[in-house]
C-alpha cells in the first residue's frame, strides 16, 4: 500500500515541485552502486600504493599487509551492499529502535576499561577475535535509520515535545556525548550535523532545535576548555599566512606539519602526476597516508587529472542519491528521509576530508569514503549504498501499482487506513 502523498511531502516545500514526474529510479540507483564500486576498487589500489613502505618496515617485509586487509574488507563490503539491496525498506523501518539501542550499548561498551584498547589516547575500537570495529560507524547508520523511522511515523506531531521532538533529539544527543568522551570530537560533530540536517528536513520546528542547541552550550564550552591548545594549533594551520613556513618552524608532528606535507603532495603531482606507485610523500613524510590523507597520495601520483576525477565521482554519487531521494519524496516519507540521511552522510564525509587535506578547515580524523583504509567504515558505507538502492527499487514497485482506496496516512501513532477501513 502507498503512503499518503501529502503527508510524505517535506514541510515547507511547494507541492508542485515534488509532483514532477521523475521516471524510474533504478537507473540512478545502478549508477550510484557502480560509482561506489569504482571508488572501492580505486581505494584498494591506492591503499596498496600508500602503504607498501609501511608494511615492509613494520610487518617483516610484507608490503602487501594492508592490501590484503583492505581487499578482505572490500569483499565483505560488497557482500553487505548486495545483501542490503534485497532488503524491504518497510521491514527496515521497524528495526530503527532496536538498531539504535544496540548502537548506544556498543558506544557505552567502548568506555568500559578492559573492553577497548586505548590507541593514541582514545578508546574507539572493540575487538572480536581477530577483528576490530568502531561502534561509532555503526551508530551513524543506526541513527539515520532511527531518525528516518521516527520522523516518518510521527510526521503530524513533530511539534509535540513528548511524542515528536524529544524522541528524535535525545538519542542523537546521547550518541554524540558517548562519542565525545571517547574522545572523538570530529565524529561527534559529524553525527550532530547529520542528525540536525535530518530533523530539519523531517519537519522538526527550527525554534525547538535552536533551543536544544542552546542547551548544549555548556558541553561545548567544556570541550573548548579541555581542547583549547589542540584547537588553536589546528586553526593556525588554516589561518596562517604562510602555511609552509609556519609548519617548517613548528617541526615534525602536529596539524601544521600534516597540512604542509599534504599540500606538498598535492602540489608536486603536476598535471598528470609522478605515476601510480611513484609518489614520495607517502614514504614516512605524509602522516596517515593510507587513511585520512590518502587524497594527497592520489594528487601526487595521478596529478591534477586524477584528483578532480575522484571528486567528480563523489559528485555523481551524491547527484544519483538526491535523484532517488526526490523521487521517493511523494511516495514514501521513510524512504525519502532514509535516502537523504545516507546521501548527506556520505557527501558530508567526503567534503570534510577534501577540506581537511587542502587546509580549508582544521585537521580532524575524517576518512575519505570508500577509498581510505578501513574495515567497519567501508562495510557500513557499502551497506548504506545498498539501502539507497533498495529504496529506489521499492519506489519503482510502488509507482507500478495504481493507488487504491486503502492508502495509508502517516501521523502520530499507528497508521490510519482510509477508504472502507479504520478511520
Amino acid at each position: 500500500m502507498r503512503k499518503d502523498v501529502v503527508s510524505a511531502t517535506p514541510s515547507g516545500i511547494a507541492d508542485g515541485f515534488w509532483s514532477r514526474p521523475y521516471g524510474p529510479l533504478e537507473p540512478a540507483a545502478r549508477a550510484l552502486v557502480t560509482v561506489a564500486v569504482v571508488l572501492m576498487v580505486c581505494g584498494v589500489i591506492i591503499v596498496y600504493s600508500a602503504s607498501w613502505g609501511t608494511g615492509i618496515v613494520h610487518f617483516d617485509g610484507d608490503g602487501t599487509h594492508f592490501l590484503r586487509r583492505q581487499a578482505v574488507w572490500a569483499a565483505l563490503g560488497l557482500l553487505a551492499m548486495f545483501g542490503a539491496m534485497r532488503i524491504d525498506p518497510r521491514r527496515l523501518e521497524r528495526l530503527g529502535r532496536p538498531a539504535l539501542v544496540v548502537s548506544l550499548v556498543l558506544l557505552a561498551a567502548v568506555l568500559v576499561p578492559g573492553l577497548a584498547p586505548e590507541i593514541k589516547g582514545a578508546r574507539r575500537w572493540l575487538r572480536l577475535g581477530g577483528f576490530s570495529f568502531q561502534p561509532s560507524e555503526f551508530a551513524k547508520l543506526a541513527l539515520v535509520v532511527w531518525l528516518a523511522s521516527h520522523l516518518a511515523r510521527n510526521a503530524r506531531c513533530l511539534d509535540d515535545w513528548r511524542r515528536g521532538t524529544l524522541p528524535a533529539v535525545l538519542p542523537l544527543g546521547l550518541a554524540c556525548f558517548l562519542v565525545l568522551i571517547e574522545p572523538d570530537f570530529g565524529t561527534a560533530l559529524f553525527l550532530g550535523a547529520v542528525g540536525v540536517a535530518m530533523t530539519l528536513v523531517g519537519g522538526v520546528p527550527v525554534q525547538r532545535l535552536g533551543f536544544l542547541a542552546a542547551c548544549t552550550l555548556p558541553v561545548l564550552g567544556w570541550q573548548v576548555h579541555e581542547r583549547w591548545d589542540v584547537m588553536m594549533r589546528r586553526i593556525e594551520a588554516v589561518g596562517a599566512d604562510d602555511v609552509m613556513a609556519a609548519a617548517s618552524s613548528a617541526g615534525a608532528g602536529g596539524a601544521l606539519y600534516q597540512v604542509r606535507q599534504s599540500l606538498v603532495a598535492l602540489g608536486s603531482g603536476g598535471l598528470f602526476g609522478r605515476g601510480l606507485g611513484a609518489g614520495h610523500q607517502k614514504l614516512f613524510f605524509l602522516p596517515e597516508a593510507r587513511t585520512d590523507f590518502i587524497l594527497p597520495v592520489i594528487g601526487e601520483e595521478l596529478g591534477f587529472v586524477g584528483t578532480p576525477s575522484v571528486v567528480l565521482l563523489y559528485a555523481v554519487l551524491i547527484a544519483c542519491g538526491l535523484r532517488i531521494a526526490l523521487g521517493a519524496a511523494r511516495q514514501d516519507r521513510f524512504g525519502f528521509l532514509l535516502t537523504f540521511g545516507l546521501v548527506f552522510w556520505i557527501g558530508l564525509q567526503a567534503a570534510g576530508n577534501v577540506a581537511v587535506v587542502t587546509a580549508s578547515v582544521p585537521t580532524k580524523g575524517i576518512a575519505l569514503p570508500f577509498v581510505s583504509l578501513g574495515g567497519s567504515s567501508l562495510v557500513v558505507l557499502c551497506f548504506a549504498v545498498g539501502l539507497v538502492y533498495a529504496v529506489a527499487r521499492h519506489i519503482d514497485a510502488l509507482c507500478a501499482v495504481p493507488a487504491t482506496a486503502g492508502d495509508v496516512a502517516v501521523g502520530c501513532g499507528p497508521p490510519v487506513v482510509r477508504g472502507g477501513g479504520v478511520a
